[in-house]
């Protein structure tokens, strides 16, 4: 079929399931629709500021577009976002990894509650582990950010703020069925009494998976407990569980029926924050166990299994100075935006494969945002973070940047940066044999980073408008390849070069229809062999309806989103993703304002099944229909 009849279909589906919706809802108009833009970031600076006034370019993605989408997990609400590329192994359970403007999967960083979450043996971060029903709010720092958060984030931060309780105690419960036997029971608990909140989650997920082996078994847990010790002073203390359960299939080409592998976190995690008037404090402990068990009883000289564990402990702390002066003189104008802390965080690996491995790390940074008064245009931000690391040494990344508001409403902003990404565990330490070895002689990764971009935002905060150009030189990468002696091992001989440009436009067109679209142009070069890295274009489009119905105000959305993939390397052939979904509530019981939602979706509504990773082809369409209430 083809791609002009299967995206008439779209349209045609879409139609008639808004047709279907609207022909109860005209009459009735929504106060307030869940898509309007968040205009507040704390990503890019460490401190709260207007999106206008940040130095880079960053996305925001609010718990009401997460409910509104229907993902089940991080790497399904952040496949959409410009710049953004999924690197996913095709079924429900496969890895699904993220890059950032061409980066590998290695150099995002991804926080969750402002512990660092990347696995220190491989580097990488399964979003698939991630469910959408823990996320408050997402923030997506596109490019370097070496001179705020460390190694890691030479492409980029992916960083998570978790729910917590609200205001009316309640439980809600929530089931699901679809595709492939697929089953999800969901619970949770949440309350506000005096200065306390809980918030409990935990769910049970399985399916049987489009292909042999590739079933999904997990079970899910979070539990907040957040304490309003004053005015000014907030902690909250997090639990986090999961038990994954999974096949393996294996490539298309060489397929492993009986591979296996379970992952189990344990994540505590202690954030304390204080806000006065002139001065904002933040400090996070947080300590996280892991363990990997992967087994493939008909690999060629199997042993037995890999078991993995990792332990990883941090500390990091940060201040704000508001209206800072350098100077004692009280008739100057000039204000600083003064923000310094630190980190230290260890990491240790138990591995059959690798041994006992350990890292410690140690950071300082500082950054200093001038204006040189109040009604002054032009914000320049100066900042730098050193790092020492136990294996690799010391690392300065300095970054320097400006924003300059041309009009109430839009803002230009420039940086240039340094980063870096330390070598994993696995790199320098997997176990050497006639095919594979690591290499202990490795060097940290680096990048220098250059960035411009114009942001429109308007007043009500309901239109946006965004480009962004880019350029970033890379070198010291680790490429795997087979050395002289024919053995595949890792070595610093790779450098890149990345440029592009991305534009979102985004809109709510009245107060029922919101649309979005973006752009991603990437031109990714390996300078060594003058290859493609990555695809060059990617393209994302959204249609979202909302209203309220009936007599009771219940709550109506459609959505329509999706994107398409070209230009790829190695001659893989384009693809494109759309994802439909209905929710509707309905009230069961008036007197106690108590509603059933029902929701329904279609994923990869097209039934793509393009090989994002060569030899492992996509999940084709699947639905999933589901009833939640509360109580």
């Amino acid at each position: 079929m083809s791609k002009k009849i299967h995206f008439t279909i779209v349209i045609l589906i879409f139609i008639l399931i808004l047709l279907f919706g609207a022909s109860h809802v005209w009459a009735i108009q929504q106060e307030e629709s869940p898509f309007t833009m968040g205009e507040i970031v704390v990503t890019a600076s460490k401190y709260p500021e207007q999106l206008l006034d940040s130095i880079a370019s960053v996305e925001v993605i609010s718990r009401e577009e997460i409910e509104a989408s229907q993902s089940e997990n991080l790497a399904e609400i952040v496949a959409n976002v410009v710049g953004l590329e999924v690197v996913d192994y095709g079924n429900t359970g496969g890895i699904k990894a993220i890059t950032i403007r061409g980066s590998s999967p290695e150099q995002v960083l991804i926080l969750i509650d402002g512990q660092m979450a990347n696995d220190p043996q491989t580097g990488k971060f399964d979003l698939g582990l991630i469910p959408a029903e823990i996320i408050e709010k997402i923030e997506i720092y596109r490019g370097p950010a070496s001179a705020l958060y460390g190694s890691n984030a030479l492409g980029g931060v992916i960083n998570i703020m978790t729910r917590e309780g609200e205001a009316d105690e309640k439980v809600t419960a929530a089931i699901d069925m679809g595709s492939y036997k697929t089953q999800k029971y969901a619970v949770s608990y949440q309350d506000m009494e005096e200065d306390i909140s809980t918030f409990i989650t935990g769910q049970y997920y399985k399916t049987d998976g489009d292909r042999e082996n590739s079933q999904l078994n997990k079970i899910a847990f979070m539990g907040k407990l957040s304490n309003k010790l004053d005015e000014q002073t907030d902690l909250d203390f997090s639990l986090r569980f999961h038990d994954y359960n999974r096949g393996l299939p294996g490539s298309t080409d060489y397929p492993s029926p009986e591979a296996v592998q379970e992952d189990r976190n344990i994540d505590l995690n202690l954030n304390w924050q204080k806000n006065e008037e002139d001065r904002d404090m933040n400090a996070v402990a947080w300590f996280a166990f892991h363990r990997v068990f992967f087994d493939n009883p008909g690999m060629f000289g199997h042993t037995g299994p890999s078991i993995h564990k990792t332990y990883t402990a941090g500390f990091s702390f940060d201040t704000t100075l508001y209206n800072f002066s350098f100077s004692d003189d009280e008739d100057t104008d000039s204000d600083h935006i003064l923000t310094w802390g630190g980190e230290v965080k260890s990491n240790r690996v138990d591995s059959t494969d690798i041994g006992n491995q350990q890292a410690i790390n140690g950071a300082i940074f500082i950054q200093d945002t001038w204006q040189a008064n109040e009604d002054d245009d032009l914000k320049l931000t100066a900042g730098l973070r050193y790092d020492y690391n136990q294996l690799f040494g010391g690392q300065f990344n300095p970054r320097v940047g400006l924003n300059y508001r041309l009009e109430d409403e839009v803002s230009f902003h420039a940086s240039v940066s340094r980063a870096y990404r330390v070598p994993t565990f696995d790199d320098l330490y997997w176990p050497e044999d006639a095919y594979t070895g690591g290499n202990p002689d490795l060097v940290p990764e680096t990048a220098w980073a250059y960035e411009a971009g114009i942001r429109y935002l308007n007043e009500e905060g309901d239109m946006k408008a965004e480009l962004n150009m880019f350029l970033k030189n890379a070198s010291q990468l680790i490429n795997w390849a087979p050395d002289e002696a024919g053995v595949w091992r890792p070595s610093n001989i790779g450098s890149a070069r990345v440029n592009g440009l991305e534009l979102i436009l985004q809109s709510e067109l009245n107060e029922h229809f919101s649309v979005q679209a973006n752009y991603t142009y990437l031109n990714a070069k390996d300078l060594d062999t003058d290859t493609q890295l990555k695809p060059k274009h990617k393209i994302g489009v959204g249609l979202h309806y909302a209203d309220q119905v009936g007599d009771n105000d219940d709550n109506l959305t459609i959505g329509l989103d999706g994107y398409v993939i070209t230009g790829r390397p190695d001659d893989l052939e384009s693809y494109y993703i759309f994802d439909a979904n209905l929710s509707r509530d309905l009230t069961i019981n008036e007197e106690d304002e108590q509603k059933i939602t029902l929701q329904f979706s279609i994923k990869n509504l097209l039934n793509q099944q393009a090989e994002l990773v060569s030899g492992y082809p996509l999940q084709g369409r699947t639905w999933l229909i589901g009833a939640s209430t509360d109580f």
